[in-house]
């Protein structure tokens, strides 16, 4: 299905910079020959017709409202309640929200005052019912005490770290885990102090899992899936070994129930009999996180979601069996709750569920249900990925986004929202078709444009690469009956590929590699047949790099090899952007600096700094370069520019200061649509148009030579002009023998004997150049 979800009516199409010279301003020169090898800077370059336009903030594609962490408990009067953090986003703080489960009201709805996301981040005290969350942006702590309206912020938990889940112990301490570091730490309400405790295992930048077994501590880590113990008393990590060893999965969940430990990972659920210290039991194709406490009718039995069913798990045989009860919802958090509703007999089997922070309860043993989507704010999704599609809309694709992903129409002006996508990190085009990958399965989806959207139709059958070990595609290229597909490995993986997929088939060929031990981020083929992708140093992420830069390489689709490999940009971790220019030379992003390769001869012929600063980008898929009627524009270091490819001037169109103040204020991602308009995302979550002259015609130039002929005595004069009848000339460019382009302000005057060759050339003020033209002579002594 889809849904408009927005609409904001768009201006007429335009024409402006009609007048020669408006908006115009002097051009730095570049300095350094095209045809030698250079290296110079274009910061400080004056603006190329500036002010002329600026960009449209088109809005927000996808809204959601995405509750990853929440827990159930009791309110003063013992009513039960429903705790929930709702994800922001970065212009927007998190959410909390508290919902009456009997009346179904929400009634308290609050942003917090720092923080916008978490992960499995909630836990409720055992001795007073507190509730204790934290963000996984900023590793901020909070609390909240039932009856209040609002939440209290305890700071930073432990510098520089994230929380990535929270526990409260039986005395009522909390315990947490953090990333990037994998730490455990500990909070006591008592005294407010913070302890850190020490990475639970080398190696693992995550704890995701933590639990209190009398005096010990167990963890769950990830990437690897793998149990430690903490001990109060001494104060040692021990690894506890899992039946089949660490696991390719992260551990999602530790609970205690009687005296048996269930860890659900990979999975399935391992069940560890705690008087014993062995585990006893697995039970398969287990999902969501935890099992529910022990059930209060016969305190011999536990519940979770198997097989996508919610089944009763027996204590003491270790039977499985059905309640007839499939919910469509991984389950976030358990509690045995009193509805105080005559068709609800008894205590009520409640579940919450991160999507809208629904709430789902049952009784087991009448079959009689509950059902709530409770009024929360929710904020706009993220935006991870744009492209053009090839009909010339541009798509968006949201972070963590189940609502789908955004398509923007030119000449409708308005957001259509084409549902159950959920995060796509990138976009292609496949014989008039729109391709893209969907995390964290790592899914290629083909999309017929001339047929209504519904998922699971059209789009229909997909194919999945997580099974080799890759979960987000992101540049899409393509062949004559196959699309090549660059792709980051999973969580805790090196090694990046470069797929071969038909999408008539869905058949694939996966090349992982082909930079050893780099991520391929950007792909571009050539006409020499190649592939020449980019790299980024950084694997799937809770893995540190290996390799200390970037690479260029050359990939052949027909052999499936790696041809050639080099550095372009010393130290650099990311090269990406890359497109081919009209002489078929390769450009590209190394962070802020912009360089040309020339496939003849495989060496960069030039590196230009545009900006001179560290590039904090992980993959770097989000610096772009788009060539258009002899322009480059492009994105990188959360500006959109233009470059000039003869002067070397760049220009910065929009650095988030131009119309909206803010950090979230930065360019990032580049598409332009079927009219020539340039798209890019800002603020985080809003589609941000920039709209060029509809000017595709170069200017025309002239040179008037005196004295004219091909030999002459003397100095010569020449007189250059131009015209554009479009927006108007903004400058004209020239260099002599081969030196450094000037700008045109006077007649140019070349003395001294011997051959001469003067180049010239005009721009307009859509930055669109003339071809360089010469003019040659002789001049004798």
């Amino acid at each position: 299905m889809t849904e408009h979800v927005r609409t904001i009516r768009t201006t007429d199409r335009r024409t402006f910079l009609k007048m020669s010279g408006l908006g115009a301003a002097a051009l730095t020169v570049g300095g350094t020959p095209l045809h030698a090898m250079a290296t110079s800077s274009a910061a400080g370059a004056t603006a190329f017709a500036a002010g002329t336009t600026s960009a449209e903030d088109l809005g927000e594609p996808v809204h959601k409202t995405q509750a990853l962490s929440s827990a159930l408990g009791t309110g003063p009067d013992g009513e039960p309640l429903g705790y929930f953090f709702i994800e922001g986003n970065p212009t927007t703080p998190g959410e909390f929200a508290v919902v009456d489960i009997r009346s179904k009201e929400t009634i308290v709805d609050v942003r917090i005052p720092a923080g916008r996301s978490s992960q499995r981040t909630m836990g409720v005290s055992p001795t007073n019912g507190d509730v204790y969350f934290g963000t996984a942006d900023s590793g901020e702590l909070y609390r909240y005490q039932p009856g209040n309206t609002d939440v209290e912020h305890l700071g930073q938990a432990v510098d520089g770290q994230r929380i990535w889940e929270i526990g409260v112990g039986d005395d009522g301490v909390v315990w947490g885990g953090t990333y990037p570091g994998g730490i455990l730490f500990s909070y006591d309400p008592a005294t407010g102090e913070v302890t850190e405790h020490g990475q639970a295992l080398p190696g693992e930048q995550y704890i995701g899992a933590v639990r209190q077994v009398g005096d010990d501590i167990y963890v769950g880590t990830q990437p690897n899936g793998r149990l430690a113990r903490y001990s109060l008393s001494t104060g040692a990590f021990t690894e506890v070994e899992l039946p089949d060893g660490s696991v390719d999965s992260k551990i999602n969940s530790i609970d205690v129930r009687g005296d048996r430990l269930f860890v659900v990972t990979g999975g399935r659920a391992y069940v560890r009999d705690l008087t014993t210290d062995t585990w006893t039991a697995e039970i398969p194709s287990v999902s969501g996180y935890g099992v529910s406490p022990i059930d209060p009718e016969n305190g011999d039995a536990i519940y979770l979601r198997s097989g996508g069913q919610i089944k009763r798990y027996i204590l003491s045989t270790g039977a499985l069996e059905s309640i007839g009860w499939g919910p469509n919802a991984s389950p976030e958090s358990w509690a045995w709750v009193d509805l105080d509703d005559p068709d609800v007999p008894g205590l009520a089997l409640a579940l919450t569920y991160w999507n809208n922070g629904r709430i789902y309860a049952r009784h087991p043993a009448s079959g009689a249900g509950y059902y709530h989507q409770p009024s929360l704010m929710g904020a706009g999704a993220q935006l991870v990925s744009i492209g053009a599609g090839p009909e010339g809309n541009i798509y968006s694709g949201a972070y963590l986004s189940p609502p789908g992903m955004g398509q923007w129409d030119p000449d409708v002006g308005e957001h259509v929202l084409l549902s159950g996508t959920s995060q796509i990190e990138g976009f292609g085009t496949f014989q008039g078709d729109l391709v893209f990958g969907r995390y964290p399965q790592g899914r290629l989806y083909r999309f017929d444009l001339d047929q209504p959207w519904r998922m699971g139709t059209n789009p229909g059958a997909a194919v999945d690469l997580d099974a080799y070990e890759q979960n987000r595609c992101q540049s899409f290229v393509e062949l004559q009956d196959r699309v090549a597909v660059a792709s980051v490995p999973v969580t805790g993986r090196h090694n990046g590929a470069i797929t071969l997929w038909d999408p008539d088939t869905n058949d694939v060929e996966v090349f992982r590699g082909v930079v050893e031990n780099q991520t391929p981020v950007s792909l571009a083929l050539h006409d020499d047949g190649l592939l020449y992708g980019g790299t980024s140093i950084n694997g799937g992420y809770g893995i540190d790099p290996v390799t200390p830069e970037a690479k260029l390489f050359g990939w052949d689709p027909a052999t499936g090899e790696t041809v050639f490999e080099t550095v372009p940009v010393a130290g650099a971790p990311t090269v990406a952007g890359l497109v081919v220019a009209e002489d078929g030379h390769i450009w590209g992003l190394a962070g802020g600096t912009l360089f040309e390769f020339d496939p003849g001869t495989r060496n960069v012929v030039r590196t230009v700094v545009l900006f001179d600063e560290p590039d904090g980008s992980r993959y770097g898929n989000e610096h772009m370069l788009l060539i258009d009627h002899g322009r480059m524009f492009g994105v990188t270091r959360e500006r959109l520019f233009v470059f000039d490819r003869v002067t070397e001037e760049m220009t910065v169109l929009y650095d988030g200061t131009t119309s909206i103040e803010g950090d979230g204020a930065v360019a990032r991602h580049l598409a332009m649509d079927r009219y020539g308009d340039l798209y890019f995302i800002g603020l985080s979550t809003h589609l941000m148009r920039y709209q060029l002259p509809e000017d595709t015609t170069p200017p025309t130039v002239q040179a008037q030579v005196r004295p004219n002929g091909d030999v002459s005595r003397g100095r010569r004069v020449i007189k250059l002009s131009a015209s554009d009848d479009d927006t108007g000339v903004a400058a004209i460019h020239y260099r002599v023998d081969g030196g450094s382009w000037q700008t045109y302000r006077r007649a140019i005057v070349v003395d001294g004997a011997g051959e001469h060759v003067v180049e010239y050339r005009a721009v307009d003020h859509a930055w669109i150049p003339s071809a360089i033209e010469s003019v040659s002579f002789t001049i004798e002594d």
